[in-house]
């Protein structure tokens, strides 16, 4: 089946995600809302398509589905002291099963280059007011607000499948030894991965030793910054791609280890 080429993402698109930055509010998304169905949405679209052939030439066994496979830009807002209506983002993930949180991923994440955020205007603080501090203007610090990447590896959130993992790297050791060396060969090195301050349960005997900082993490994953010009052009889905074969042993170790 044939389907549009992945054009690049527009200078009109990555500015809408840069205007929603700086108003993000029903009204200002509504009254631009046109430039997000017409143009960001159609655009994700044909770079998961294309992402999928990219992966099918490599042998990579990852795929995506242009609806299911995106993430919503309206946040969460429930139990968020932050209640910013959207993400000034879009993202997607590719899976062994098209599943959007399969264990195994690739994550993609597309804002202008330097992050979509306005600039900090120190006149906005209010001493009377903790929330409008820099240190303390949003839960999405990290990776978000800062550019574009890719993410490739084990996002795990459920106890059984992080001790999986766990148990893989410590029955074998040198298999995890070479994970790490082909990495780092590819200049990915793995995240800090949110990792746990005490020794998991099960786990206490390698405490202090090679393993310990792996067995302390609860994500295992690398990350490939992405600049305006890639994410701009038609050749993204290839950059994109070799990241993901660059990936390949650590999705492998983790696939062998949780079955």
């Amino acid at each position: 089946m044939t389907h549009p080429p992945f054009p690049g993402f527009a200078a009109t698109d990555l500015a809408f995600l840069t205007g929603l930055a700086a108003h993000n509010d029903r009204d200002w998304f509504a009254a631009h809302r046109v430039t997000y169905d017409d143009g960001l949405k159609p655009s994700l679209a044909a770079l998961i398509l294309a992402l999928n052939d990219a992966f099918a030439a490599r042998d990579l066994p990852l795929a995506g589905d242009p609806k299911k496979s995106v993430f919503r830009i309206h946040r969460d807002v429930r139990f968020s002291k932050d209640k910013r209506p959207y993400k000034s983002h879009v993202s997607a993930t590719l899976t062994r099963d098209g599943k959007k949180l399969s264990p195994g991923l690739v994550y993609v994440h597309i804002e202008p280059e330097g992050g979509s955020r306005p600039a900090f205007d120190p006149e906005t603080i209010d001493p009377l007011d903790p929330s409008t501090l820099p240190s303390t203007r949003g839960e999405d610090e990290g990776y978000y607000g800062h550019g574009p990447f890719a993410a490739a590896g084990f996002y795990l959130t459920e106890r059984p499948h992080i001790d999986a993992f766990r148990r893989a790297i410590a029955a074998d050791p040198a298999a995890w030894a070479k994970v790490e060396k082909a990495l780092t060969k590819a200049g990915l090195p793995i995240e800090p991965g949110d990792p746990v301050k005490r020794m998991p349960k099960g786990f206490e005997d390698h405490a202090g030793g090679p393993l310990e900082p792996a067995l302390k993490r609860t994500r295992w994953l690398v990350r490939r910054p992405l600049t305006g010009a890639e994410i701009a052009g038609p050749g993204l889905p290839a950059i994109i791609a070799d990241f993901a074969a660059d990936s390949g042993p650590l999705l492998a170790f983790g696939w062998k280890a949780l079955g």
